[in-house]
């Protein structure tokens, strides 16, 4: 019987509207062939949160893994989450080797930290950002994180692997650095997803049985108000601070300006109050305490704030010198930048069998048992 060789693409930001405005024939013939499905990314919709639900297969109740930064909510310290601690699920490498489905597995991304998050398991682990020198040889020179051409490289270095050394499973993610300063109909845009269009096609050509998923982490809005929950709450007698999720250290795609937040009270006894003075606070969409945020959006309890809030399509969440400014960005992070596509061909499942982004992963790992 023939093995099964599967890759999974997540675009980042690579949301329906994207698409649509895109040259990418090869993409859809996949999805002609196949199937095109909208489906929900996981809430927060942020990279880390939906990179890892679709490499594990689970909701952050499970893996863990809630935010770009997290802050201890007993001692107040905060960290970049860059690596594997925080991770509490195994991998879909790690489980496909150990039920004997791969000899070899494969992780290609553009940022650093998503490799030393998701690396366990892997045999093969490529970071664009800072690429082993074999690679440079075949998908060309090193290119500048912040700029269109570091994906295409990620891409190439995918097809190399493949073609080389062709792993039972390979799972690659770009970044959204276009996404975060074009939109849709930009000429940039459209030329970043033509030419990884181009490049998917030649991975086709060169397996055309490979069993194949394109999806995405989340979708990209334009913003135009800024707000700083902790102060607001502050200002009305809460005392309070609050982190945008989407904090990393990727400061030029999006200036730590996010569409959720997690909100720390000095005082938990101010939860109900606090919430109802955020739903007045215009922008704000969504409010939750903790226990109710985990229940609804499947987060695991102990790595969220006090409160979770949401902001509606124009304004982004940061720690801001006032409680509210104005601003320029297109970001992600709340319910309106969780609808993406998948993608999927030569798959044992159809359109119907996926509601989330990270089902690719949970399907996958039930096909094993």
């Amino acid at each position: 019987m023939k093995r099964r060789k599967v890759l999974i693409l997540c675009i980042d930001a690579g949301s329906h509207d994207y698409l649509a405005a895109s040259d990418i024939p090869n993409m859809r013939k996949l999805a002609e062939a196949g199937f095109y499905e909208h489906v929900n990314a996981v809430i927060p919709s942020v990279t880390n949160v939906n990179n890892v639900s679709i490499a594990t297969g689970t909701f952050p109740e499970t893996h863990g893994i809630t935010t770009n930064y997290h802050v201890d909510r007993t001692t107040g310290v905060g960290e970049f989450i860059e690596d594997n601690r925080f991770l509490l699920a195994p991998t879909l490498f790690e489980t496909a080797k150990a039920s004997k489905f791969a000899d070899k597995t494969a992780l290609f991304v553009t940022k650093k930290k998503l490799l030393r998050m998701l690396e366990t398991g892997a045999d093969i682990t490529v970071a664009a950002e800072d690429p082993p020198p074999e690679y440079i040889q075949t998908a060309g020179p090193t290119e500048p994180i912040y700029s269109v051409e570091i994906n295409w490289w990620l891409l190439r270095a995918v097809r190399e692997a493949l073609r080389i050394h062709d792993p039972e499973l390979l799972y690659c993610s770009t970044t959204d650095w276009v996404q975060h300063k074009y939109a849709p109909d930009a000429e940039l845009a459209q030329q970043h997803l033509a030419e990884l269009d181009k490049i998917i096609g030649n991975i086709i050509d060169d397996a055309p049985e490979r069993e194949i998923y394109i999806t995405a982490d989340h979708g990209m809005f334009a913003k135009t108000t800024a707000i700083d929950p902790g102060r607001v709450l502050t200002e009305h007698g809460i005392p309070a601070s609050a982190i945008p999720i989407i904090k990393d250290r990727y400061v030029a795609h999006h200036g730590n300006l996010g569409g959720a937040a997690y909100v720390f009270l000095e005082n938990r006894l101010d939860t109900p109050k606090a919430i109802q003075t955020l739903l007045n606070t215009s922008g704000v969409e969504e409010a939750y305490g903790a226990e109710d945020a985990a229940r609804t959006f499947r987060l695991h309890p102990e790595r969220i704030g006090d409160i979770f809030v949401l902001a509606d399509e124009t304004t982004v969440f940061g720690e801001l010198e006032s409680a509210v400014e104005p601003t320029d960005v297109r970001s992600h992070g709340s319910r309106h930048e969780s609808y993406v596509p998948i993608i999927g061909y030569n798959s044992p499942w159809s359109a119907t069998d996926f509601k989330y982004n990270l089902d690719v992963g949970r399907l996958f790992l039930e096909s094993l048992h």
